[in-house]
């Protein structure tokens, strides 16, 4: 069965073959060996806590195919910019009035702002080669949503994902050269990586504008693109848009692309994730697919996609052999359970 689960130091080498396959536009996928061991060690460090409230725990999630060979990979992390603030452009409307001309003005304007701090942020997804399963990329994007589900006291109420924005075939990016090129002297592909991604180093706060931009000012392309995805995002879009994630009124300082945002309440893998008791009647070929993760210790979480027959009412799940084998369960152990 494929599987996601949390890395571990074993697969430090994949991870690496993994990242030589990822685009560019996945700012926040470690890349080079140190920084994949780093979200390893993060990752091992954040299990082993016994957290009450979030902070800057990060979870890092592996796809694993039946063969045991690791295919995509996507991290968690519990708070965005729990390490000072999280920047993001925040869309507003500012009133230009003059009673002695008799004018009065609304005009388009991006503020620098860190209004979504402390979201639970989703980043870093990427699916490499040879993943055909046509439901490996949701059980990737969505295992993370089940092990939020399944310990809900380590991460918030609300949660945040950036996509990809808009940029031609040299990943030259029109919103950056229109702005933070002026102010980083370089191009955007360099600026992610020398800050590896992050909305939150004080780099930011010393180098980007502080002001509001007024929109009308900028080139018509740039505002055309402004909290456009790249096509490259369709494929994350599509299953958190199935979750619940809509895009509000801000986009990212560096690329313009959208920023989507969600209570938990609202997202369906959180809202509907139920834990059962294992049953051990038979499943029928025909039963519905679930997705479905182990209860029990952080570091042994389990998410698989598994055919299943949930009672509601009696609060029991009957799951195939293979399902309780993937998960390393027995018929006295929980599961949760969230439709696909």
């Amino acid at each position: 069965m494929w599987i996601t689960r949390p890395a571990r130091d074993a697969d430090a080498e994949k991870l690496l073959a993994i990242a030589a396959q990822a685009d560019p536009l996945v700012h926040t996928f470690p890349r080079d060996r140190a920084s994949i061991e780093d979200a390893i060690a993060r990752t091992n460090d954040a299990l082993s806590l016994q957290v009450d409230v979030p902070c800057d725990e990060y979870y890092l999630m592996v796809l694993e195919d039946p063969a045991g060979d690791l295919r995509g990979a996507a991290a968690i992390c519990s708070a965005a910019g729990s390490g000072g603030a999280f920047f993001v452009y925040r869309n507003d409307v500012i009133h230009h009035v003059s009673r002695d001309l008799k004018i009065s003005n609304s005009v388009h304007a991006l503020t620098l702002c860190s209004d979504l701090t402390h979201h639970s942020q989703l980043q870093g997804f990427f699916i490499g080669e040879g993943c055909d399963a046509p439901w490996a990329a949701s059980l990737l994007s969505r295992s993370r949503l089940m092990f939020a589900a399944r310990d809900r006291q380590r991460f918030g109420e609300d949660f945040v994902v950036s996509l990809a924005g808009c940029m031609d075939q040299d990943y030259q990016s029109p919103f950056w050269n229109a702005i933070g090129r002026k102010f980083f002297d370089m191009d955007l592909i360099s600026a992610e990586r020398m800050i590896r991604g992050a909305r939150n180093g004080t780099l930011i706060v010393e180098v980007m504008p502080h002001y509001p931009v007024y929109v009308p000012l900028l080139p018509n392309d740039v505002r055309a693109l402004m909290g456009q995805m790249h096509s490259e995002s369709n494929l994350p879009f599509e299953i958190l848009e199935k979750e619940g994630f809509r895009s509000d009124r801000y986009i990212d300082i560096f690329d313009g692309g959208p920023i989507l945002v969600a209570n938990a309440s609202q997202i369906r893998t959180i809202a509907e994730a139920r834990t059962y008791s294992i049953d051990a009647s038979e499943v029928a070929e025909t039963a519905e697919r679930y997705l479905v993760a182990n209860v029990g210790a952080p570091e042994a979480f389990r998410c698989v996609v598994s055919r299943a027959t949930p009672w509601i009412g009696d609060g029991y799940v009957a799951l195939p052999k293979e399902t309780l084998d993937a998960l390393c369960l027995s018929s006295n152990d929980s599961v949760i359970v969230a439709p696909m």
